[in-house]
């Protein structure tokens, strides 16, 4: 599979309108250093689409019909591409857990085919086998377990840390190729419903061979300081995520 980074950035994206901090800044003089809302494609075998997170119009960068969209929570910067998708030409299933859930989505769907999970639930889209994870976080939300061809990779936010159970239902399946994990905030920072950088690091390390840093903030640290502090700490074993990253599974 192909996992297709679309967006990569916190809600506010990078560059926050009129913020002057120094990522929004460097951003401004770099295109790669900015970042879209949460959006992720995973690109099957059989070339198939299947969509994880809708946080921007993704209709520039993906133009394809979808097998599925699927959510992890329903916060607006995870679901914002859903309003204009909504009128797609074409029925899809919207797969999304019930906690929080937008009204106008659930009440006028338009093309949309909105399906609940919960934690744990198991299915089967095109050659995938996608399994739901229960995260920490302020509202219900999902992880999921993404599995093609004896390959797993593992999609992780928005969290803070890992349950007990998630965590345990992971580490039997360990090593996964592939942790994708919430890095929202900068080293050392604090937060009750989002990791730093130094805690999804040392989360995914535990479970994949290979670690993608992803749902950054502008609060985080610029994106060249951020690269160049994860490979002098964990080589190339940790990624940082950025718009338009393709990584082959």
């Amino acid at each position: 599979m192909l996992v297709y980074f679309i967006g990569t950035g916190g809600s506010e994206g990078i560059p926050a309108h009129l913020c002057t901090c120094s990522t929004c800044t460097e951003a401004r003089k770099f295109g790669f250093a900015q970042r879209r809302p949460s959006t992720l494609a995973v690109i099957t075998d059989n070339r198939k689409a299947v969509l994880f997170d809708v946080g921007t119009d993704i209709r520039d960068f993906l133009n394809v019909p979808l097998e599925a969209i699927f959510l992890t929570h329903w916060h607006h910067d995870h679901i914002y591409g859903l309003y204009k998708l909504r009128w797609m030409a074409r029925g899809t299933v919207l797969y999304a857990p019930k906690g929080s859930a937008d009204a106008l989505i659930l009440q006028d769907p338009k093309n949309l085919r909105p399906r609940i999970l919960k934690p744990f639930d198991t299915l089967e889209v095109d050659t995938l086998k996608i399994t739901t994870l229960k995260l920490n976080h302020g509202v219900e939300t999902l992880g999921y377990l993404i599995e093609e061809d004896g390959k797993s990779v593992a999609l992780l936010y928005d969290t803070k840390g890992l349950p007990e159970e998630t965590q345990e239902f992971l580490e039997e399946r360990a090593p996964l190729r592939l942790a994708i994990v919430d890095a929202t905030y900068p080293p050392g920072f604090d937060d009750p419903y989002h990791n730093n950088v130094d805690e999804a690091a040392e989360l995914g390390l535990r479970l994949a061979e290979r670690t993608v840093l992803s749902h950054i903030s502008h609060k985080n640290l610029p994106f060249l300081e951020l690269t160049d502090y994860v490979r002098k700490r964990w080589g190339t074993r940790v990624l940082v995520a950025y718009d338009g990253m393709v990584f082959y599974v």
